[in-house]
């Protein structure tokens, strides 16, 4: 599936006269464009919304191969003070990697922020397991028109080349110091936290939602379980679910 140019942009949904902000971060290799609905949905209800494009991303395999842990981390950072010069209450919400970025910029106090949800996000992986190999299987052999690989590969904003695993393995162990780093991370965050897992997920394990549960200081800190969803394929009964605790955790 062929990137179409600007695609995978970083962009924004402006309500006029609002000085609330929600910023969305997307994970590993992800895109803006998988909080195409949880964006819309909070910015009819008077939030700005912040979609933003992590560095690496967006570009080809090589841009990609280049990022860390720390170049993502101080990005995030530093859009949360861009935006706090035009926004008093913002709130975090990330997929994946994104909610590990998310907690991450939570960990050190900042004034404007007042929440975090994360979905998905890994403390624990469950990768090349039984599931995981066949939903890889599917995004590299099934049709276009197959609704899994549609999601997946529609929402991955790194092209995938001939040399995709190469470029792919140094950010690969970024993330897993980013997990190890925000994990312990995990005791000094005190803002209200909501985290989403799936129980079908096939990449990240649902043991993860006991790690952040027993380990962080959020409060309030607050669950939701989802029963069959992946890791980014969501059933419509379910996104609807993760759209509801979104808009009632911002209040």
């Amino acid at each position: 599936m062929p990137m179409k140019e600007g695609y995978h942009a970083q962009s924004y949904l402006f309500a006029p006269g609002s000085t609330k902000a929600v910023i969305f971060i997307h994970g590993f290799m992800g895109s803006p464009r998988q909080f195409d609905r949880l964006a819309g949905a909070v910015h009819k209800r008077g939030f700005n919304a912040v979609i933003l494009l992590l560095p690496g991303h967006g570009r080809s395999s090589r841009d990609f191969s280049l990022s860390t842990a720390e170049i993502w981390q101080k990005y995030v950072q530093d859009e949360i003070e861009r935006l706090s010069a035009k926004f008093t209450d913002i709130w975090l919400v990330g997929h994946s990697m994104g909610g590990l970025l998310a907690l991450g910029a939570a960990a050190k106090p900042h004034k404007a922020l007042r929440g975090v949800m994360t979905i998905a996000s890994p403390f624990k992986l469950t990768a090349l397991s039984r599931k995981d190999i066949k939903i890889r299987l599917i995004t590299v052999l099934a049709s276009d028109e197959n609704k899994i690989k549609s999601e997946y590969m529609g929402k991955n904003s790194v092209p995938v080349t001939s040399k995709i695993f190469l470029h792919t393995l140094g950010p690969m162990v970024q993330v897993s110091l980013l997990m190890r780093s925000t994990r312990a991370k995990l005791p000094s965050i005190t803002l209200p936290v909501v985290s989403a897992y799936s129980k079908g997920d096939e990449l990240v394990s649902f043991r993860s939602l006991e790690i952040i549960r027993s380990e962080i200081s959020a409060i309030p800190f607050e669950e939701v379980v989802l029963e069959r969803s992946l890791h980014a394929f969501y059933t419509e009964k379910e996104k609807v679910i993760l759209e509801e605790a979104l808009i009632e955790f911002l209040g």
